[in-house]
């Protein structure tokens, strides 16, 4: 049974102040919902935040917001071995699940194993799926990225970077892949031909990209310095991220449905709001406690003035947003 962890009606907003001086808006958790007892191993919320896939080395478990005494379903036994990666479609009909070897598909209606796939000699480092579930990008630790079409059953490999993927992002009609690599390039190409449509170098391993719903812009986040939104009209640079903080991680980030604001989870338990015009950060929340350090795995937005987190002491988290979300 899901533990309630804290329950607050009324926001403690603060006001904070960046390199910027823009204030900054923060606050304590409206909602803190516990769904394992076990440290997890990944975390997948699905874009709306209404679904939160949870792996903690001994399940896999579906929770609904809406019905949240009991996980939906749960894969056991060897389905949920050594479970590292998971993630949720948009349309909230599918989800994936992979020990980095393979990847596995499911319907979350009914929990029922659709396929599985593998290329040969790669491991997995970052995964993810279309919109309607019907294309699932992996990105591989040899450099290789492949595009699964998952009603053709057929699976296309492509060697695009020279050293390891570390993240991968795809559009929402699976038209447009984004990956970033340890070979210091993101990469924006075709899913059908494989073909490159924008290169864009940075100063060292590329860790984190993201790619908007639309494929019209992204953003990249490399290992020291270089944290930059694009425009992928034109390849050009939209705006960095305003801070003088060096050595950012971040675990998961998600564009707002406008494409105006950009949602970041990182280790420590800190969740920020980034402006995409100017990079100013707008809002920054710090995640509960309950193990010591954990990280934030996954973020989303919960209807127009809410956001949701899930770190890896297994804790939802729904904080409010500031009501002057952006300044366009």
């Amino acid at each position: 049974m899901v533990k309630i962890i804290t329950l607050i009606s009324a926001i403690s907003a603060l006001s904070i102040f960046g390199c910027s001086q823009q204030e900054v808006h923060t606050g304590k958790s409206e909602l803190a919902l516990s769904y394992s007892d076990n440290i997890i191993t990944a975390s997948a919320l699905s874009k709306d935040g209404q679904f939160n896939l949870v792996a903690d080395g001994k399940t896999v478990c579906l929770w609904n917001k809406k019905q949240v005494e009991s996980p939906s379903h749960c894969l056991t036994g060897k389905e949920a071995e050594f479970i590292e990666l998971l993630d949720i479609s948009e349309n909230n009909q599918f989800y994936l699940v992979s020990n980095q070897v393979s990847v596995r598909l499911y319907s979350v209606q009914g929990n029922k194993h659709i396929g599985e796939w593998q290329v040969e000699g790669n491991i997995i480092n970052d995964m993810d799926i279309s919109e309607n579930g019907s294309k699932i990008l992996l990105g591989f630790r040899s450099g290789k990225a492949s595009i699964i079409d998952v009603k053709r059953n057929k699976v296309s490999t492509f060697e695009k970077h020279r050293l390891d993927i570390n993240s991968v992002s795809l559009s929402d009609n699976g038209e447009m892949a984004f990956t970033g690599s340890s070979d210091k390039i993101a990469r924006l190409w075709q899913t059908s031909s494989g073909e490159n449509v924008h290169e864009f170098s940075h100063g060292s391993r590329v860790n984190h990209v993201k790619i908007s719903a639309d494929a019209k812009i992204a953003f990249t986040l490399d290992a020291i310095k270089d944290r930059t939104f694009w425009d992928l009209s034109t390849g050009k640079v939209l705006s960095e991220l305003d801070t003088n903080l060096r050595f950012f991680e971040f675990n998961d980030s998600l564009f707002s449905s406008d494409n105006s604001l950009l949602l970041t989870g990182s280790p420590k338990q800190v969740i920020k709001l980034w402006r995409v015009s100017d990079g100013v950060l707008i809002a920054e929340w710090q995640s509960t406690m309950t193990r010591g350090r954990s990280s934030i795995l996954s973020v989303a937005y919960l209807d127009q003035d809410k956001v949701v987190t899930a770190n890896s002491d297994g804790l939802f988290e729904q904080w409010a947003l500031p009501k002057a979300k952006a300044n366009n």
